[in-house]
């Protein structure tokens, strides 16, 4: 080893003057290169300060763009009215108002939105009035918990009655004699004779029972679209309801798109029933276990009156 380095050396020196100047500026920057590559890294540090402000950026950025996607999903719910309690306090801003009499930026205000908003224009284009607070209730943009709270503050003063409604509230008044009625036998020729409904309310009485499969009560009947308080409270103690008449669904059986179609059946409330039913081996065995899936639902409870459990052979997929 030092033979060898003693014959570097000679060799080295053997070298012209230019050959070892050139050797010595090349191993010296060698050096150099090589004290710069592992001192760097401590000589020069990356603001710390400025990473961390980016970051914080980046997650206000971030917990924006949630809200803001947050924002529109409740906006969807309540526009579809199923906005529950909690989330209708944080949205609603009541203030005593007349619904008859409202503009568009002053329900905006209360806090509905534009396609709430939208829904009560065209109720009104189609001579929708609100004569009492339940009025709107009625409107299925409009959820339970949305009506329970603005209900305190809804303050209905006396309104200008349509010729249309002068007409049937003058009928109703003239023509007392009314009939009693099984209504889920009823079409539309014997509500007008017995309970003096116009036809065409009579007919949308006949369809709405058809998309229900039968009443089994006759307080269903203010959910048709028409049925003013005052008409029902007329011909209530005249109505009958035979509910062996109601045509019910087998749960274990139906299919999906088929329950979809009920009135009382929305999206979510079928996903959970089929997935439930799925969980369970594809039937269920008790009725006791559709009551925990409705869990209160309102439209739930409405919907176990037309439900029953049979074999899950046979099923209409």
């Amino acid at each position: 080893m030092l033979h060898r380095f003693k014959q570097l050396i000679r060799d080295f020196f053997g070298l012209s003057k230019a050959e070892q100047y050139g050797i010595i500026v090349l191993v010296s920057m060698i050096l150099l290169f090589s004290v710069v590559y592992f001192l760097l890294p401590e000589l020069v540090k990356p603001d710390s300060y400025t990473d961390e402000a980016f970051i914080e950026r980046v997650k206000l950025f971030q917990k924006s763009q949630q809200q803001i996607h947050d924002s529109i999903q409740i906006e969807k719910i309540q526009s579809s009215g199923q906005l529950d309690e909690e989330l209708a306090r944080k949205r609603l801003h009541p203030f005593m108002f007349d619904p008859n009499k409202l503009s568009d930026e002053l329900w905006l205000q209360l806090g509905l939105t534009e396609k709430q908003i939208k829904q009560i224009r065209k109720y009104e284009a189609k001579g929708g009035k609100f004569y009492v607070k339940e009025d709107l209730k009625k409107l299925y943009c409009i959820s339970e918990a949305e009506y329970k709270i603005l209900e305190p503050y809804i303050s209905i003063k006396s309104l200008f009655i349509s010729s249309g409604d002068e007409i049937i509230r003058n009928k109703l008044r003239n023509t007392p004699t009314y009939k009693y009625t099984e209504i889920n036998r009823a079409d539309t020729s014997v509500l007008k004779a017995n309970l003096k409904l116009p036809y065409w309310l009579g007919r949308r009485v006949v369809t709405y029972r058809k998309k229900l499969g039968g009443f089994y009560s006759k307080h269903q009947l203010l959910e048709v679209y028409g049925i003013k308080e005052y008409y029902y409270q007329r011909m209530e103690k005249y109505i009958k309801v035979d509910t062996t008449l109601i045509t019910k669904i087998c749960i274990n059986q139906i299919g999906f798109k088929q329950l979809l179609r009920h009135p009382y059946c929305d999206y979510n409330l079928t996903k959970k029933l089929f997935h439930a039913r799925d969980e369970a081996g594809g039937s269920f065995s008790d009725k006791k276990e559709l009551l925990q899936i409705i869990n209160n639902d309102p439209a739930g409870l409405k919907l176990l009156h037309y439900l029953y459990i049979c074999p899950s052979d046979l099923r209409d997929n």
